[in-house]
């Protein structure tokens, strides 16, 4: 007699055709733990909607962005939104919210009602992208604000899951008192690959195969710290042939802004990321708040030289001149003088994107990422 498995209510606030570290999460762990859960989405509808191949997918309607919250439109707070996450909740057992807006507040509201097992997976903190995105004495206020509902919700939570041991630190000390675990983020070790051939890749994205291509992925958004990544850049008078690759999407200011300055190309959202990295010579990460950041493991991975602020999960799995350097986020000389001295170095480049290959590969698979976690739930 085969045993009934487990059901699952997977919800998050955001979804493709988006990208990012929430969303390739949600796809690594759905193809993952389809065999041990019954799984179910619940996620935001951005335009037709898309829907998942490893599990039913209930789309919420959305509304206009109305909070400088990048990323994470709210929900519309309509009756049908709220009875399709009710009814979603009752006919689980397990609630494994994603975050940081509405659908997961509420999922979780409801979960606690209805006393069923409910996991709060931190994937960012949201006060702190309030507090960077905006960066207005009104995101201060609203920073203020989404700091204490979080910790409230964490609080009705069954269990956290958190990516490192500091972050479980840190949210103790803000008045977390439920139980947390470690279940570290990963990354496909057999897509993100190094290549001896970059001049190819290079001119296959488009490029000079001659230029020494500085590059960055992720959102272009004020959090991110794209305007000093930009003065580094401009300040590398020393390197003639250079180009500056930014790989996503965001703010129309700042991106119109980007389009106009020499050598720097701006490509959008693209889903063979991959491919822009190992195109890349160096991988740039300036952001002012992070968590774990994907978009990093995905660099070394490739047996890129990182250079990134002294942030979150960073400062731990990146170690200073062996597999990548760390700069201050406020400084774009500073960084600029780093670009500058692996440009001019590339056995030090070599070492670097060796040590941050083996570094991924040895402790950040999705395989032993996605096994913890299911082990983890089960033991709900």
């Amino acid at each position: 007699m085969t045993q009934e498995k487990t059901k699952l209510l997977l919800v998050a606030d955001t979804y493709r055709p988006n990208v990012d570290g929430t969303i390739k999460f949600i796809e690594e762990f759905t193809t993952r733990a389809k065999k041990e859960f019954d799984l179910t989405l619940i996620v935001p509808k951005f335009g037709q909607g898309e829907k998942s191949k490893d599990g039913e997918t209930i789309l919420l309607e959305t509304s206009k962005r109305i909070i400088p919250l990048p990323t994470y439109p709210l929900i519309k707070p309509s009756l049908a939104n709220l009875r399709k996450i009710k009814k979603a909740v009752k006919n689980t057992n397990i609630v494994f919210v994603q975050g940081p807006a509405l659908a997961s507040l509420l999922s979780i509201y409801y979960a606690w009602k209805f006393k069923k097992k409910s996991v709060f997976y931190i994937h960012v903190l949201p006060w702190e992208l309030f507090d960077k995105s905006t960066q207005t004495i009104l995101g201060k206020l609203l920073s203020y604000f989404v700091e204490k509902v979080s910790i409230f919700i964490y609080n009705r939570c069954t269990c956290l899951f958190v990516p490192y041991h500091e972050l479980q630190e840190q949210l103790s000390s803000l008045g977390v008192n439920k139980p947390t675990k470690v279940a570290k983020l990963g990354v496909d070790i057999n897509r993100f690959v190094p290549i001896k051939d970059k001049q190819t890749k290079k001119r296959k994205i488009g490029l000079d195969s001659d230029k020494f291509v500085i590059g960055y992925v992720g959102r272009v958004s004020k959090e991110k710290n794209i305007p000093i990544l930009k003065e580094a850049f401009q300040k590398l008078i020393e390197i003639q042939n250079k180009q500056l690759l930014i790989v996503g999407d965001g703010s129309q200011e700042q991106t119109e802004e980007l389009k106009n300055i020499k050598d720097i190309k701006l490509t959008g959202f693209v889903d063979n990321v991959e491919d822009y990295m190992k195109a890349m010579d160096v991988f740039v990460l300036p952001s002012l708040t992070e968590t774990t950041s994907l978009v990093t493991l995905e660099a070394m991975s490739c047996g890129l030289p990182v250079i990134v602020s002294k942030i979150g999960f960073m400062k731990k799995y990146v170690i200073k001149n062996h597999n990548g350097i760390f700069f201050p986020k406020d400084s774009s000389s500073v960084l600029a003088i780093k670009i500058l001295k692996l440009a001019k170095n590339e056995k030090f480049r070599h070492k670097l994107g060796q040590n941050a290959r083996k570094t991924v590969a040895y402790s950040f698979s999705w395989e032993r990422s996605i096994n913890r976690i299911k082990k983890l739930l089960q033991t709900l």
